[in-house]
C-alpha cells in the first residue's frame, strides 16, 4: 500500500530501489551543470578551481608572503643579532665599572642616537614590499655571519653595514627597504667608520680640540695636551674626549629625522645638519674647558655623572636643532 498525498516521490522499481539508470543520468546533470557554472556566481567552475592559488583575504599569494617573511626575518634577525654582538664588549665594561642602574641610564655606553637608529631601520624594513630571497641576499648574509663569528665585536659592524648596502643597492628593494639600508649604514658611522678615520688621523682631530680648549681656557695647547688655568698641570686629550665621535652622532640624527620620515634633503636640512654639528662640538669643548677651569672638580666634570649629563645634553641639542630645521610628522618643513 502507498500513502496518498504528501510530497513526491522518486519512482522506483518493483524491489523499493532507485533505478541504476536513472543514478546516472542525474550524476552526469550535476557534473554538466558544474562546468557551464559562470564564475562570477553559483558554482565555480572545475576548470577555475584547479588553477586557483591559495591567498589571504587581502588576495596575496601566500607562497609570496612566505619568501617575502623569509627575506624580512632574514635581515631583521641579522641585524639584531650584530647589533648585540657589536655592543656587547662596551656594555660589558659599562655594567662592570658602574653597575647595572647606571649602566642602564648611561644607554649601556651606547649613545641613545645608535639605539634608536637600529629600532628605526628595523621598522623600515619590516614594512616593505613582498620579495624573493636573492642570491645577493644570501651571499651578503653569509658575509654577515662570518663578521659575526669572529671573536672581536668591532666585526659586527661591518656586517650590519654590508646588509644596509645591500638593501639600498638591491633591484628587489622598494623604497622603503632602501631608506632601512640607508639608515643601517649611517648607523655603522659612529660605532665604526668615525673610529677608522680617527685611527688614520687621531693627532690632527685631537690636536683641533686642543686649540679650541686652549683659547677657551686662556693658556697654550702643545698636540693633544692643554696647560691648566692655574699652572698645576695639563689636560690630555684622550680618544673618547674627541669631538669626531659626536660630529658622527650628529649625521646619524640627521639621517633618522629624514629618513623615519620619508623627507628629501632640503636646504633647511643641510643647515639644520650644519648647525648641530657646531653645537655639539661646542657642548664637548666647553666641558673640557671647565676642567681646565676648575681642576679640583674633575672627578664630577669628566666622571660618569659629568659625561652621562653631557650626553645627554648633546642629544636634547640635537633633537631640539632638527625639530625646528626638518620638523616632525606633519610639521616638516620644506
Amino acid at each position: 500500500m502507498s500513502r496518498r498525498g504528501g510530497s513526491a516521490s522518486p519512482r522506483t522499481n518493483a524491489a523499493g530501489t532507485i533505478p541504476q539508470s536513472m543514478v546516472q543520468s542525474e550524476n552526469r546533470r550535476y557534473l554538466s551543470d558544474m562546468l557551464q557554472a559562470p564564475a562570477s556566481g553559483g558554482c565555480q567552475p572545475i576548470e577555475d578551481l584547479r588553477n586557483m592559488s591559495v591567498s589571504n583575504p587581502e588576495g596575496t599569494n601566500i607562497r609570496d608572503g612566505h619568501a617575502a617573511a623569509s627575506r624580512v626575518l632574514l635581515f631583521c634577525g641579522l641585524v639584531g643579532i650584530g647589533f648585540v654582538n657589536g655592543i656587547s664588549e662596551r656594555a660589558g665594561t659599562e655594567i662592570g665599572r658602574d653597575g647595572v642602574a647606571l649602566a642602564l641610564f648611561n644607554t649601556l655606553g651606547v649613545s641613545a642616537v645608535v639605539w634608536a637608529a637600529g629600532i628605526v631601520g628595523m621598522a623600515l624594513l619590516w614594512r616593505t614590499r613582498s620579495s624573493r630571497i636573492t642570491a645577493m641576499d644570501g651571499a651578503v648574509s653569509l658575509f654577515a655571519a662570518a663578521c659575526f663569528l669572529v671573536p672581536a665585536p668591532f666585526f659586527s659592524w661591518f656586517g650590519i653595514a654590508a646588509i644596509g648596502a645591500a638593501l639600498r643597492l638591491s633591484p628587489q628593494s622598494d623604497s622603503v627597504a632602501r631608506r632601512a639600508g640607508t639608515v643601517f649604514l649611517a648607523l655603522t658611522i659612529p660605532v665604526l667608520w668615525a673610529r677608522i678615520v680617527f685611527a688614520s688621523a687621531s693627532n690632527t682631530i685631537l690636536g683641533a680640540d686642543a686649540k679650541l680648549i686652549g683659547w677657551l681656557v686662556g693658556t697654550q695647547s702643545r698636540g693633544n695636551t692643554i696647560d691648566l688655568a692655574d699652572g698645576s698641570g695639563v689636560i690630555f686629550l684622550e680618544p673618547a674626549c674627541s669631538s669626531l665621535t659626536n660630529l658622527s652622532l650628529v649625521v646619524l640624527c640627521g639621517v633618522l629625522f629624514v629618513k623615519a620620515q620619508d623627507r628629501p634633503w632640503s636646504k633647511r636640512a643641510v643647515a639644520a645638519l650644519a648647525a648641530a654639528g657646531v653645537v655639539t662640538v661646542l657642548i664637548n669643548v666647553l666641558r673640557i674647558s671647565l676642567i681646565g677651569v676648575m681642576p679640583e672638580h674633575y672627578d664630577d666634570i669628566h666622571g660618569p655623572l659629568g659625561a652621562t649629563l653631557a650626553a645627554w645634553a648633546t642629544i636634547a641639542a640635537m633633537l631640539a636643532i632638527f625639530s625646528y630645521g626638518i620638523g616632525i610628522g606633519e610639521q616638516g618643513r620644506p
